[in-house]
């Protein structure tokens, strides 16, 4: 079982666009417009505002979901005594270079400036020596240390790009955590507040079921049919034809 996901600042205002679009659903629009309505569109608004936590925790799933769309792949943990380790090797990359730097210079200085006053020559080359044995140490290690904060760079801006969640994705996330949010939330509140059923059909638009059809192998008749009727037997052995015989002729006296 998911637990309830507290609704971070940045969401409030989805979480009111969504309760608009709760509150302009047809039957609480008409619940509101009928007389004695137990609530005021502004008092529904405000009661749901105050209980925007509570209400957003049935949505909870899609909202951990919208989280984790943001937030994209978690890194993994790395233990404690290995990022001491990279701590102090971080602070040894940046801090040898410059004592490097700092003892070349100083042992160069005094290594020539002995030979210049002509002290002993044995500690003046040793110093020297030493000097440029540091410069090569601070050149190395420049240069490596230079190298690392490259690939630390490179390596961070391409776990940065990762690490952002797709569009779509958090798109469809975003729209799936407010259709939750209005349907499974909002709508049923709003409801209980009107005392209106909770069982009203939701207000998204549906595509009417089409209309029967006539059965298969049969013609629909369009129009005016005439009645059945049979014409009268003309063949039938008592029709009796009629007389085409002329009046009877008196034959005259």
């Amino acid at each position: 079982m998911n637990e309830p996901v507290p609704l971070r600042p940045e969401d409030r205002a989805a979480f009111e666009s969504a309760l608009s679009k709760a509150l302009a659903a047809p039957d609480v629009r008409a619940a509101l417009g009928r007389p004695g309505a137990p609530h005021t569109a502004g008092e529904l608004r405000a009661r749901a505002l105050a209980a925007a936590d509570s209400l957003a925790a049935e949505a909870s799933p899609e909202y951990a979901a919208l989280l984790d769309a943001r937030s994209g792949p978690a890194p993994g943990a790395s233990p404690a005594g290995g990022t001491g380790a990279r701590a102090a090797v971080a602070v040894l990359t940046v801090l040898t270079p410059l004592l490097s730097i700092a003892a070349a210079v100083i042992f160069l200085l005094l290594g020539y400036g002995l030979r210049v006053a002509g002290a002993s020559d044995p500690l003046a080359g040793t110093l020297v020596a030493t000097g440029w044995t540091a410069a090569v140490i601070a050149a190395v290690t420049g240069l490596a240390a230079g190298a690392g904060l490259a690939f630390t760079a490179a390596r961070h801006r391409a776990t940065q790009g990762h690490a952002q969640p797709a569009p779509d994705a958090l798109a469809q996330a975003h729209a799936a955590w407010l259709h939750a949010l209005v349907q499974r939330a909002l709508l049923p509140h709003l409801r209980r507040e009107l005392g209106l059923r909770d069982s009203t059909p939701d207000f998204t638009d549906t595509p009417p079921a089409p209309a029967p059809g006539p059965a298969p192998g049969k013609r629909a008749r369009l129009g005016y049919s005439r009645p059945d009727f049979a014409s009268p037997d003309f063949a039938g052995p008592d029709f009796a034809g009629p007389d085409f015989t002329g009046p009877a002729r008196h034959s005259s006296e």
